[in-house]
Parts: C-alpha cells; sequence; structure tokens
C-alpha cells in the first residue's frame, strides 16, 4: 500500500511538473490588436543646435518638443484613418511661429525634421512615409 501511494505521489509531481510551463506559456487572451493605426512622429535628421553646438540650447525652446506638442494637439490619438491634413496644418503653424519667435535675435538656430507617417500594429511600426520635412535654419549668416 505504501508502494502504491508513493508511486500515486511521483506520478502527480511528475504531471504538474510537466504542466507548469504549459500554463505560464498559454496567453490568456488576444495581445495582438486587431487593426493598424496610423500615427505621426518626428524623424530628427539634424538635432538642435545653436550656432553649431548644444551649448546653449537651454535657453531656447526645443523646437522638437514643440513639434510633438503640436502633433499630438491636432491629433490626440492614433486611428485607423489618420490626418495628414491636421498635423501638417499644425505642424507648419508651430515652425511658423517659432521661426517668429527667434529671428532676428543674433543666434544661428538650426536643426531638421521629418515628418512621418507610420502605420502601426500595436507599438510595431508596419509602414513609414515621410510626409513633410521641417528645415530650421534661423538668422543664418550666409546671405
Amino acid at each position: 500500500m505504501k508502494n502504491r501511494f508513493s508511486t500515486v505521489l511521483r506520478m502527480l509531481a511528475l504531471s504538474l511538473l510537466l504542466a507548469s510551463p504549459l500554463v505560464m506559456l498559454t496567453s490568456c487572451g488576444d495581445d495582438e490588436p486587431k487593426s493598424m493605426v496610423i500615427d505621426y512622429y518626428l524623424n530628427v535628421e539634424e538635432g538642435f543646435l545653436v550656432n553649431g553646438s548644444i551649448d546653449q540650447t537651454a535657453k531656447y525652446y526645443n523646437p522638437k518638443n514643440r513639434m510633438y506638442n503640436a502633433i499630438r494637439q491636432a491629433y490626440p490619438k492614433p486611428d485607423a484613418q489618420g490626418n495628414d491634413a491636421a498635423v501638417i496644418e499644425a505642424c507648419d503653424r508651430e515652425y511658423e511661429e517659432y521661426v517668429g519667435m527667434y529671428t532676428g535675435l543674433g543666434d544661428h538656430i538650426t536643426c531638421v525634421f521629418n515628418l512621418v507617417r507610420a502605420t502601426k500594429k500595436g507599438d510595431i511600426i508596419k509602414q513609414n512615409e515621410t510626409i513633410k520635412t521641417y528645415v530650421y535654419d534661423i538668422n543664418s549668416t550666409e546671405d
């Protein structure tokens, strides 16, 4: 009787040992989003510089941060349709405002951003396309 009880306990322990990895690796639901969404981001081609250096950038608003804020105000949440026109309009307005704030102040402010339309599934970008490039060259010494 004792031998049979021991065998049953061993079989139970073995089956728990084999079943536990299956339980841990099994998903409780569909973790993948069901559909693709459109989102927008900036690809920094040339970083924000003042007089060719990052040393003086702290005294100016960062144009990348301002541009991201403009994108999120115009297009707060990714969806299946996207809204290129609204995002470009918001970015154009922000670009003009930024250039207007610092034109004539003496320091040469430069950077280049590409506005990118991304088709995403979850956090994974499946396709992207540059839809506009913004070149900041404020107070250029080349005239």
